[in-house]
């Protein structure tokens, strides 16, 4: 004999499936890497301080919770004296090639994976949920998908150092620096806002919350 279940329990079940939420990766506990605007890297042991609140403490000079345009430029300055090897105003070719190199090895252009520190999650991997940089079938690449520095902050610039050189002679000035910085700062500030805080820049997938510990069953 052929039992039919009701029409109702059946419309139940049909909802149910429907209703059922979409499994969602999140990152496990691990070392997190941060690149400010400006190019510096910021890191964090698993289970340290977040790095991005750790760049913007040190930004915000007066500590008042809000970034302006002109801190942004002063904390460039700072991170300028550091690449400036030679102290002669200028970060030349072989000064940002350390940079790459030593300072932050994590924003080489094309790295995608598998550097330490490198990926969102500061561990080499890539985020599920970010697409993968494509070729561009007219030639060259298609920048949609993030690429070098572009994975661990929030604006897309593969090397946000040697590309702060705006008139293009192969060396940054303090003044080209600066100018970028405050630049990069417009960027961020999309309502026009003035200044810059922690609650109104977006999250960076390093800053998603861990997976929660598997519930335990009941004996």
């Amino acid at each position: 004999m052929i039992r039919f279940l009701p029409a109702a329990a059946l419309l139940l079940l049909a909802v149910t499936v429907r209703a059922a939420p979409p499994v969602v990766p999140c990152p496990p506990p691990a070392a997190r890497t941060f690149i400010a605007p400006m190019g510096e890297p910021f890191r964090s042991l698993v289970g340290g301080p977040d790095p991005v609140a750790s760049w913007f403490a040190g930004a915000d000079a007066d500590g008042d919770g809000r970034l302006t345009a002109a801190e942004m430029a002063a904390d460039a300055d700072r991170f300028f004296t550091t690449l400036d090897l030679n102290t002669n105003g200028e970060i030349a070719p072989l000064e940002i090639a350390d940079y790459e190199n030593r300072i932050a090895p994590e924003i080489r252009l094309y790295q995608s994976r598998g550097w330490p520190g490198s990926g969102p999650y500061g561990d080499g991997r890539r985020n599920p949920r970010e697409p993968r940089a494509r070729k561009n079938p007219k030639g060259g690449d298609d920048y949609g998908g993030t690429l070098g520095a572009g994975r661990l902050s929030w604006l897309n610039i593969p090397e946000p150092v040697a590309s702060a050189d705006g008139d293009l002679n192969r060396g940054v000035s303090r003044a080209e620096f600066r100018s970028a910085a405050i630049a990069r700062f417009g960027m961020l500030d999309k309502a026009g806002a003035g200044a810059l805080t922690l609650a109104t820049l977006p999250l960076l997938p390093m800053q998603a919350p861990p997976c929660p510990p598997p519930a335990r069953r009941g004996r």
